[in-house]
């Protein structure tokens, strides 16, 4: 029996990428590193509170008042990454 040897030359590429696979992992990566960078801030004023009741005696004051503000700079955080992400692919549909 005769073995045929694969054609050269004409043969085309079944190599085909996604052009969207790429960009969609790296929104959820920029989605969950977002989501660590909140926990991140509640949890250093958390801690920063903590700490600063020990050295003044003024428990849970101060670590109430750490957390307070590491929430409201997360969640201003939060919004203004998510703006510039929503701006970006709306630039992305537009061209």
């Amino acid at each position: 029996m005769a073995r045929e040897s694969p054609q050269r030359g004409n043969v085309s590429s079944n190599h085909t990428k996604k052009p969207d696979a790429f960009p969609l992992f790296v929104t959820y990566g920029k989605y969950g590193a977002l989501g660590f960078e909140f926990a991140g801030a509640i949890v250093a004023g958390l801690l920063i509170g903590n700490y600063a009741d020990t050295q003044f005696g003024t428990a849970p004051l101060l670590m109430v008042i750490g957390v307070i503000v590491g929430m409201s700079g997360a969640i201003y955080r939060l919004i203004i990454v998510l703006q510039r992400l929503s701006a970006r692919e709306k630039a992305a549909k537009d061209n």
